[in-house]
């Protein structure tokens, strides 16, 4: 019995260790890759993608080359929890980072482990993703949801509002449906109601339309201000900053207590941690 309860309890001490090593990039994180990734690659003609890892993959490799062949990026946006690099020939190169995917700057000495894909320029640079888990993949002119992205013209107040008022569940779930509203992960939703003041437990129908505002405004605001937080935290513009938690108030695993002195609790929604502090009210 001993030995049962002992292994049960290595078994969650290392699951939890695992959830604080994920480091899923949110769109703060992929904001400022899709700026690196302009910086390095805005007017350079592609080359070629080689797909290492083709089991997430829809479009054949040669699907992607032709596609892209001699192709000049124009820019790269972010739409939901998607990149789009944006060529010259109207293609788009969709990237998905999924939850544990990590770019590297090539040419590099990195020892690359559990590459998904290569994508390299006619100046001889480019980019490498790899993934242990094998989920993030490359998007050949990926289609665009009609659900509003949480930075678009369309995401606005009053869609927001319809949305909750129809939801009978948790506000951190309902906040992070990606079929309701796109763009927002759990790092995120903590960082929001945190500063919205709105406790994640709440049923997301029961919040009173003055905290819907205050949760809107919170949204666009925290999005905004982590973007520019990481900006300033980035060492180097060779660097794709996706792990970087230092600019988070609440949703930070070394942070014991919030900015206002407030003792940050860590609890539990469906299967995941929630990040949270008592001023935040339960509706």
């Amino acid at each position: 019995m001993f030995c049962s309860k002992l292994i049960k309890s290595c078994i969650i001490l290392l699951l939890s260790e695992f959830e604080n090593q994920l480091a899923m990039p949110e769109v703060p994180e992929l904001n400022l890759v899709g700026l690196t990734l302009q910086k390095h690659f805005k007017g350079q003609k592609f080359k070629r993608i080689e797909v290492l890892w083709k089991k997430r993959v829809k479009a054949s490799e040669e699907e992607f080359n032709e596609t892209l062949k001699g192709a000049t990026l124009k820019s790269v946006t972010r739409n939901g929890k998607e990149l789009h690099l944006k060529f010259d020939n109207d293609a788009i190169l969709g990237i998905h980072m999924m939850l544990t995917g990590k770019m590297i700057l090539m040419p590099t000495d990195q020892d690359l482990r559990n590459p998904i894909f290569e994508l390299t320029f006619e100046n001889g640079a480019g980019i490498v993703v790899l993934d242990g888990l094998g989920q993030a993949k490359p998007i050949l002119n990926p289609e665009v949801p009609a659900v509003p992205d949480i930075m678009g013209d369309d995401f606005t107040g009053e869609y927001l509002a319809k949305v909750l008022a129809k939801a009978g569940g948790k506000i951190k779930e309902v906040i992070q449906n990606q079929k309701w509203i796109r763009g927002i992960g759990s790092a995120y939703a903590d960082e929001i109601l945190w500063a919205a003041k709105i406790s994640p437990f709440s049923v997301a129908k029961n919040i009173p339309a003055d905290k819907v505002e205050d949760l809107y405004k919170a949204i666009r605001d925290v999005t905004v201000e982590a973007t520019a937080q990481l900006e300033q935290l980035k060492t180097s513009d060779d660097v794709f900053e996706m792990e970087n938690k230092d600019h988070r108030f609440v949703h930070n695993p070394k942070k014991t207590h919030s900015p206002e002195g407030e003792e940050i609790i860590v609890g539990k929604i469906g299967s995941g941690r929630t990040y949270y502090t008592k001023s935040q009210t339960l509706y």
